[in-house]
């Protein structure tokens, strides 16, 4: 009986959650027609109701940006740049697990205009 009772215990150990905040979206912005990263220039909106966040630098230039860290929600999507067509993806669901949001993982493919 005691057996049993450990067994069960091992197979749900405590969740041992990382401190680090997590992204809700992480978007990729590129040139639709060269597929090079757009890095400068970019205003990439998250708007979810009234609240929204806003980045406009990209991860080491690497074209690659992350908004709405930690926060669960339904959100439009707007990257915009001077020299390229408005991109606007409506309703991307971020979810959450028992530690963090799970981040949604977009392309941004940028139309010159």
């Amino acid at each position: 009986m005691v057996a049993m009772a450990l067994g069960a215990c091992a197979e749900n150990p405590p969740l041992a959650c990382t401190e680090e905040a997590r992204p809700g979206l992480s978007i990729t912005v590129r040139d639709s027609l060269t597929g090079a990263s757009v890095a400068n220039g970019v205003e990439v909106v998250a708007r979810e109701g009234a609240w929204a966040d806003t980045a406009q630098g990209s991860l080491l230039g690497s074209g690659v940006y992350s908004l709405v860290y930690e926060r669960a929600g339904v959100y439009d999507v707007t990257v915009s740049h001077p020299s390229y067509q408005v991109w606007v993806r409506a309703a991307v669901r971020v979810t959450e697990d028992e530690c963090h949001v799970r981040t949604v993982l977009l392309v941004a493919r940028l139309v010159p205009s």
